[in-house]
């Protein structure tokens, strides 16, 4: 698979370059060309790509060597996608080559770059309006902040890239003024040039100086270092309570329409199929396996969205990366970090190939183990959040316990990875946030929900609800005197707890089946959460970090589990 970077000079597609592939080595000269192509090689998901860096052109058809080169490097190689960089300050000139890319007919994504500086100068770009005029996908990014890396990176790891849809052209005509029948005096640059000016024209605007004065204001606010980081650090709880309300408001009213679905698939299950384990199983399995899902998952995946595309939209996002550089100075963190750990909260996969933004491999050991065994994925979030309120559990017990796993986890590690160097940071101005584009990237992070979220769940719900019928948990209940005693908690949901190597959100889903007391059903959820990495995220660190780092994650993820269990089954009253 290969993918091919195109721009006109200057707009940032070497740094784009470096941000896919976390390298600045293995670069190569493309071969048989006299200007400057460069390739990389990289792993995306599970995709083996090869990334060529093309040397800065306005045309295709412009005379030279460095267009020939392009069109000679589109015409060897089977390109898969176009990466097409574009200068958010001046799109009416940078969308005339994208014009000519599309005409190709090959899959393009459009990279709008540095659209922090277009935001510091006032211009507000419609991400879904350029995107509905070109016909192809539209990211905004910025190689300094990191805005659009995430999706960006989950574009790529898709891989579902799609020709796009021809645009409208004039070659030749039969009715132009001047046009002979056999001739068309019309020409196809003057119209892309005219088509470039109308859609920049039109998907482009100006902030109004009353709004901006009070961004202004609002930004003096978080920019300040002692208020501004109290203020960010609010938002962030805030943000997390109001995930934890929205799903326990949310799970009432969609049980509520999903019922009687479930009530059908129940009766009919029980019709047509005998009497006996299977059917217990799958007459509540199945149910419950399409209920969990719409009424827990995707409530989280949803306000999860909307937090994380806020977060980038308004200018947040950098600044958090700031209070993080603040306050993770002590624990080893670069402020870098903040663009990995919040796509985990979307999903730990992709977050751990995000970190190869962070400027060593030390930071990326340290960011992977967070992430795997301290920072839960949007539906773990979900099931947790129901477990949460169905059994009463402590909430300012589990979020003050995984935060102070998170800094202790870090301060430990940052002990044997050298000191990092200083990072300077250029924060963009306050922006609001384009509803429109924030519900494009909603759209892109939701994609997965009924391809891949949905069926495993279902099939996760099957093989729990096997478990609990055919009395498998009951083979460990000698281990019950070991269990209460060391963490508190039954043997059942320590079993539950060992399943997150499995998926995270097993644990959570046997949880919601035990008669658990809120005491005990904290202790569970907080040594659920921090635990074990997913297969997934296992197979992803091994890929990117090696074996030995993956083994190293999984010993301390069960040490640190073990560890909070026993503190809180100390600390916290009978």
């Amino acid at each position: 698979m290969s993918i091919v970077i195109i721009g006109n000079p200057n707009v940032g597609k070497s740094l784009v370059l470096n941000g896919l592939t976390g390298s600045r080595e293995f670069v190569s000269n493309y071969p048989g060309t006299s200007v400057e192509i460069t390739s990389a090689s990289t792993k995306i998901g599970a995709q083996n790509i090869i990334i060529y860096d093309t040397p800065g052109i306005y045309s295709l058809l412009s005379p030279g060597k460095e267009p020939e080169a392009v069109r000679e490097l589109l015409e060897k190689e089977e390109v898969s996608l176009i990466v097409n960089i574009v200068d958010a300050t001046n799109l009416d000139r940078n969308l005339f080559l994208t014009l000519e890319l599309i005409e190709m007919g090959l899959p393009v994504v459009v990279v709008v770059n540095q659209i922090d500086r277009a935001r510091e100068m006032g211009l507000v770009i419609d991400g879904p309006m350029l995107e509905r005029m070109i016909g192809v996908p539209a990211i905004f990014y910025s190689a300094i902040s990191g805005e659009g890396t995430l999706n960006l990176m989950e574009v790529l790891e898709k891989n579902q890239y799609k020709p796009p849809k021809r645009t409208a052209r004039v070659d030749r005509c039969a009715s132009c003024t001047g046009c002979s029948q056999n001739m068309c005096h019309h020409d196809p640059d003057l119209d892309r040039v005219e088509r470039a000016r109308d859609i920049a024209a039109t998907a482009t605007s100006r902030m109004a100086k009353v709004q901006r004065i009070w961004l202004d204001r609002l930004q003096n606010l978080v920019d300040h270092p002692v208020w501004g980081t109290i203020t960010l650090l609010l938002l962030a709880y805030l943000g997390f309570k109001l995930l934890i309300e929205f799903i326990s408001i949310s799970e009432g009213p969609i049980t509520s329409l999903l019922e009687p679905v479930s009530n059908i698939i129940n009766e009919f299950i029980n019709q047509f199929l005998p009497a006996g384990l299977i059917t217990n199983v799958l007459s509540v399995a199945i149910p419950e396996g399409i209920i969990i899902p719409f009424t827990i998952v995707l409530p989280a995946m949803l306000m999860v969205s909307i937090m994380m595309s806020l977060l980038e939209d308004t200018g947040l996002l950098p600044r958090y990366s700031v209070a993080l550089e603040r306050v993770g100075r002590v624990f080893g963190l670069s402020g870098q970090a903040v663009i990995p750990l919040t796509l985990g909260l979307g999903c730990r996969t992709p977050a751990v190939v995000a970190t190869r933004i962070l400027p060593n491999e030390g930071q990326r050991f340290i960011v992977v183990t967070l992430l795997s065994i301290v920072v839960p994925c949007a539906a773990t979030l979900g099931i947790l959040a129901s477990v949460i309120s169905s059994l009463g559990a402590s909430l300012a017990v589990i979020v003050s316990t995984m935060l102070v796993a998170f800094l202790v986890l870090a301060f430990i590690l940052s002990r044997s990875v050298p000191r990092q160097d200083d990072f300077i940071y250029e924060l963009p101005p306050l922006r609001i946030p384009l509803w429109n584009n924030a519900w494009s990237k909603i759209k892109i992070r939701f994609s997965g929900f009924f391809t891949e979220i949905l069926p495993l769940l279902l099939v996760m719900s099957i093989v729990i609800r096997a478990i609990i019928e055919s009395g498998v948990l009951q083979v460990f209940a000698g281990m019950d005197n070991f269990t209460r005693a060391l963490f508190g908690i039954p043997s059942e949901a320590f079993v539950a707890v060992l399943l997150t190597i499995f998926q995270r959100y097993l644990a959570p889903l046997v949880l919601l089946n035990l008669p658990l007391t809120p005491r005990e059903a904290t202790i569970a959820i907080v040594m659920a959460a921090i635990s074990l990495p997913c297969l997934p995220v296992m197979v992803m660190t091994i890929r990117e970090l090696g074996v030995r780092s993956l083994i190293k994650i999984l010993a301390m993820g069960l040490a640190v589990s073990f560890i909070i269990g026993f503190s809180l089954n100390l600390i916290l009253p009978l």
